[in-house]
Parts: C-alpha cells; sequence; structure tokens
C-alpha cells in the first residue's frame, strides 16, 4: 500500500509540466503517420489531407461532387480518428 502511495505521489508532479516542442513535434509526426497508414489503407493516398472535419462545407455547398471532394469526404468519415489526431496535433505545436 505504502509504495502505491509512493508512485502515485512522485507521478503528479510530472502531470503539471507542459509538453515541451520535441513531444510535440513528435506528436505530428506520429499523427502524420498514422494519417498516412490511414490513407493507403481505404486506397485514397493521392488526395489530399483534408484541413478540417467538418462535412458539409459551406465554401462548396451546391457544388457538383468532383473526385477530389468525395475523396476528402470520404476521408473524412474512413479516418476521422486519424484525421482528428492530426488537426489536434498541429493545432495544439502552434
Amino acid at each position: 500500500m505504502r509504495r502505491l502511495a509512493l508512485v502515485a505521489l512522485l507521478g503528479f508532479p510530472a502531470c503539471n509540466q507542459s509538453p515541451g516542442p520535441l513531444h510535440k513535434a513528435d506528436r505530428v509526426a506520429k499523427a502524420e503517420a498514422s494519417m498516412a497508414d490511414c490513407k493507403k489503407r481505404v486506397g485514397l493516398d493521392d488526395v489530399a489531407t483534408p484541413s478540417g472535419m467538418a462535412l458539409d462545407d459551406p465554401a462548396t455547398r451546391g457544388q457538383e461532387m468532383t473526385p477530389e471532394m468525395a475523396g476528402q469526404l470520404r476521408l473524412k468519415v474512413q479516418c476521422a480518428l486519424e484525421l482528428n489526431e492530426l488537426l489536434a496535433a498541429r493545432r495544439d505545436a502552434k
């Protein structure tokens, strides 16, 4: 019981530290690699990575669906977890 309390006590100070720039860059690199793997898995290697998660983009509303727009939409759905992590990592790295 004392060991558990000691481990918990020693672990808390590290929780208050903010991640450094190296950690942030590593997170972005891992997220980009994960997104690339997902794009390859769904067969959309050549489609640009979306810059947001919104499925209904007001800028393209009412336009005819192009293959690029369809690929972006498909990536947003099938790689949602990877894309969300990538966008969050990029936002936090700034």
